[in-house]
């Protein structure tokens, strides 16, 4: 359990970059503001806004609906995070309170989230059905993009390359480790 302040917490963590400003419209200070300092384009050299546009499936969608649509990016990835971290974690306690954790420790989800959107956008790139991307795509095939999402490993199993979806699974175990600490349980009867 945890509190609507606790997420609006880590939403406002990390922010959109406006690095290359060709969109035809500004973002709000909202998407801009990153209280960690970070912005997503730190996680991925991919995300930038530009190339966010570029790829989502309205293509004349107005700057209202587009600051609304990174809005829900980053809520939906905190979302995703707090579910992924806490929630399914098996020593997770419905009934404990985990909302002070998250508001005095907030950095320990920052690597989660910034991954989390990394992949949601690569994932859009690849989705996309804009013609228009295609020549902002970074000249990425879609072989390399899935190489970033996913790594690359050699015939033996080993990881040749490390995608980000390993990244934020480490993430998330650095995190877990931090929040529930491992309890040393001794099943032996007592030899003295």
């Amino acid at each position: 359990m945890y509190s609507q302040e606790a997420i609006e917490v880590l939403i406002n963590r990390i922010g959109w970059s406006e690095l290359s400003s060709g969109l035809p419209f500004v973002l709000t200070p909202e998407n801009l503001s990153a209280q960690s300092g970070k912005k997503f384009n730190w996680y991925h050299s991919l995300i930038l806004v530009d190339n966010i546009y570029a790829a989502v499936p309205d293509t004349e969608m107005s700057e209202t609906d587009f600051n609304a649509y990174l809005s829900d990016v980053r809520k939906q990835a905190v979302l995703s995070v707090l579910t992924s971290l806490l929630e399914t974690y098996v020593d997770y306690d419905p009934e404990n309170d985990y909302s002070q954790i998250i508001i005095t420790r907030p950095t320990l989800f920052d690597d989660a989230i910034g991954y989390s959107v990394a992949i949601k956008m690569i994932e859009l790139f690849l989705s996309t059905t804009r013609k228009n991307f295609n020549e902002r795509s970074a000249k990425m095939s879609y072989q390399a993009l899935k190489v970033e999402l996913e790594g690359a490993k050699n015939d033996n199993g080993h990881f040749i390359a490390k995608g980000i979806i390993f990244k934020l699974e480490q993430s998330i175990k650095k995190a877990q480790k931090i929040i529930f600490p491992y309890k040393v349980i001794v099943n032996s009867p007592s030899v003295w």
